[in-house]
């Protein structure tokens, strides 16, 4: 201390002016650091500001002091030389302010003041962290569990386009949050349903306080925006409790429209920070401009895109025109995308979607930034192991992230891992009952031969959302004719029918009733329900999609030439209206190929492939044309070919695709006269537990347990070709006339090899 007040005291004025400004900065820089690396509260910046301010005229006054100061000491002249050597020294007093301003009390006072900030510092973070007094956050006062559920109430206000942006906005910014869970819009359809409200509703401060109780979310938070001249101001609060008692009141004022986002931003940095969000989590969160959009307008169609639950074509119209407006809107692409995807139209542009949201993933909240990850590894690139480290990252900072647990449970799915599969759908729905997660989670029972938990799956869904029954049941009779009780699924598709009442369930029931007409032969039956139905749930069926069922059961009556003509016609009437990227191309042109129209089919597929790239198709459109591919090599003779596309789509996808590739190398080794591998094939198309099988098997099984017994029998296999015969009579014994020469040769066939047995 006393070497630095020495080196103090002999610098001018100025150069104390110079190492003060040096050293305030490096203080402010250190203060920055430690604030961002520490999470220390906002106000230590302004508070160390203010002190290094407070000690600038005190410094310039020490130094303006301690440069004019007498000296020390004065010696008295002396009269003689003799009275030199005998003089005493004399000692002047320094005046007041000589003594005050000394550099050992200007250096004592600095370090006073940041001991004193220090001390406060620690003393809030105390008082934050351990719940006392108003510094105490909510989760720290045990008035909040860390991770707990909260609703997010519609902002009122005088305007309800702003009022909504202002709500869909904050709702972004909080979803950053790792403290409080705002449950996303999507997931309390049902629970509105339940309460037999709309989706698109407006959620009210009574209306969300009802679900909190309904739902058991944690607490409420409400708020409004009214204007205040040119400006506004926002107030938000948390409720909760049995009496619904404020835990935390907030507000924030924007001058201007312009000033709205930054207002919206601070009013969420508030609720992270009163919940009890670390501080420097709270800090380090990415501006609300970078998450949402600095386009007001933008941020209102967002919004209203949000409120449109059910109305998949409006969403869509409203999120283009925000990313119109704003190219860098990440979270409208990210929508954009993923209503595209439930509506199932425009591939391409969905493609452009999911890409440009995954471009601009680093604007995004983290959660939202591992869905964005995964939607494109997974239905663009195809890097499927890629989208499951991102579902993986997901829910390792968001464990109850539904829409994580549904969709890593569908990857693990599709390659196969059916028990990790099962448990994610069964988390999913303990988070929240949605409709979705048990029907998978069904579906997978299924496809596990685990007939008791598929029903019990359904069962406690349809317990949990009885508003969604119709659901429910329909699955139950897809999910028993899939596991080959045939019996029992015409039993429940009876029921199904009995009780339907609306124009949807009259149509889900007639397609079961096609489904099992036409497994069992019976397919003047099956025509007769086409009748009935619309291809596309919900909307028109596609004349392409109507000819191809149609001309299905013509090549199954067995006028194959007659079916391609169907089909080719079909093409003729309708290729004009056709996109280039409408689905109906895939199993069209699978069918025209499999009916003995390869050469016509091929020449449609190589104009397709010119006006539509596979860039534009995603993962999924790249694995129907490998099966068009495979299928198209198998039927040109190129046999090796056939196999190995087979073998990579199985690779792609087990889960999923095994039960077309076992079908289709079935055929392969049939062509090319290889019998043993041809039965293997098969066996394996026979016996997959697929929860699908009911799309292949309803034109598809007859003919291969006729062509798997024929290949017993050629290879002297009497008990097996025995076996085979006899299940095909069984499935065949009511079908049509025109079918019944084949089901009575089988039966001939069987006698025959019965009788050389004995």
């Amino acid at each position: 201390m006393k070497n630095l007040i020495r080196e103090v005291h002999r610098r001018s004025l100025w150069q104390v002016l110079g190492i003060y400004l040096a050293g305030s900065w490096v203080a402010l820089q250190v203060v920055e650091q430690l604030t961002e690396a520490a999470g220390l509260p906002e106000w230590v910046r302004p508070f160390s500001l203010v002190l290094l301010v407070l000690g600038f005229p005190i410094v310039m006054a020490t130094a303006f002091v301690q440069e004019g100061m007498a000296p020390k000491t004065a010696e008295p002249e002396p009269e003689t030389p003799a009275d030199v050597a005998d003089a005493e020294p004399v000692v002047s007093e320094p005046e007041a302010h000589h003594r005050l301003f000394t550099w050992k009390n200007a250096l004592l006072g600095g370090a006073a003041a940041f001991t004193l900030l220090g001390l406060l510092t620690a003393g809030y973070l105390f008082m934050r962290s351990s719940g006392i007094g108003p510094a105490g956050t909510l989760v720290a006062q045990g008035i909040l569990e860390e991770g707990a559920p909260v609703v997010l109430a519609d902002f009122a206000g005088p305007d309800d386009d702003l009022a909504a942006a202002v709500s869909g906005a904050l709702q972004i910014d909080l979803f950053q949050s790792p403290t409080i869970r705002v449950v996303p819009r999507a997931e309390l359809t049902d629970a509105l349903a339940r309460m037999e409200r709309s989706a698109d509703d407006v959620i009210t401060s009574d209306v969300a306080r009802e679900l909190a109780v309904r739902e058991g979310y944690g607490a409420v938070i409400e708020g409004e925006i009214a204007g205040l001249g040119s400006g506004y101001v926002l107030t938000a609060r948390i409720v909760g409790g049995e009496d619904w008692a404020q835990l935390a009141a907030f507000r924030e004022t924007a001058r201007s429209e312009d000033d709205l986002i930054d207002a919206i931003e601070a009013l969420s940095r508030s609720i992270r920070d009163k919940s009890g969000e670390s501080l420097r989590s709270v800090q380090g969160g990415a501006p609300l401009y970078e998450v949402t959009t600095g386009s007001l307008e933008a941020l209102q169609l967002y919004s209203r895109g949000e409120l449109m639950a059910g109305d998949d074509l409006a969403a869509i119209e409203l999120f283009e025109r925000a990313t119109e407006i704003d190219p860098e809107f990440a979270m409208a692409h990210r929508k954009l995308a993923t209503m595209l995807f439930n509506a199932g139209v425009r591939p391409a542009d969905r493609v452009a979607a999911y890409t440009r949201a995954y471009e601009l993933r680093d604007r995004l909240p983290d959660a939202e930034r591992y869905l964005a990850e995964a939607d494109y590894e997974d239905l663009v690139s195809g890097d499927r192991n890629a989208a499951i480290r991102a579902f993986e990252s997901l829910l390792e900072i968001d464990p109850e992230n539904t829409a994580g647990l549904n969709n890593l449970g569908l990857l693990f799915w599709a390659q196969g891992r059916l028990d990790e599969a099962e448990d994610l759908f069964t988390r999913a729905v303990e988070v929240v009952p949605f409709e979705v997660a048990y029907l998978n989670q069904a579906r997978v029972n299924t496809q596990q031969r685990k007939l008791p938990e598929m029903h019990a799956a359904l069962d406690s869904g349809r317990a949990a959302l009885p508003e969604a029954t119709t659901m429910f049941e329909d699955t139950r009779v897809w999910m028993t004719i899939s596991n080959g009780d045939y019996a029992r699924a015409s039993e429940l598709a009876g029921g199904f029918l009995e009780a339907a009442v609306t124009a949807a369930d009259r149509r889900r029931a007639a397609v079961q009733s096609f489904v099992l007409a036409a497994i069992h032969g019976r397919l003047d039956e099956a025509e007769r329900h086409v009748d009935d139905f619309d291809l596309v749930p919900g909307g028109p069926a596609h004349p392409m999609r109507e000819a191809r069922i149609r001309s299905l059961l013509t090549a199954a009556r067995g006028d194959s030439a007659g079916a391609v003509r169907e089909l080719l016609v079909a093409y003729e009437s309708n290729a004009e209206s056709l996109s280039g990227l409408d689905m109906v191309y895939e199993d069209w042109l699978r069918s025209l190929v499999n009916m003995g129209g390869a050469r016509e089919a091929a020449s449609i597929y190589d104009a397709w492939k010119q006006s539509v790239p596979e860039s534009q198709l995603g993962a999924d459109g790249r694995d129907a044309r490998l099966a068009l591919d495979a299928e198209l090599a198998g039927r040109a003779g190129r046999h090796d070919d056939a196999l190995q596309i087979w073998d990579e789509l199985e690779r792609r996808c087990p889960g999923y695709c095994a039960v077309n590739a076992s079908l289709g190398r079935a055929r392969v080794h049939d062509a090319s006269g290889d019998r043993p591998s041809a039965i293997r094939a098969y066996e394996d198309f026979l016996a997959d537990p697929t929860f699908f099988r009911q799309q292949v098997d309803t034109f598809e099984k007859g003919p291969a347990l006729q062509r798997l017994a024929e290949l017993y029998d050629a290879e002297g296999d009497a008990a097996n070709a025995i076996r085979v015969y006899e299940e095909f009579v069984a499935l065949w014994t009511d079908a049509d006339d025109v079918l019944q020469p084949r089901v009575n040769a089988a039966r001939q066939r069987v006698g025959e090899l019965q009788g050389a047995s004995e």
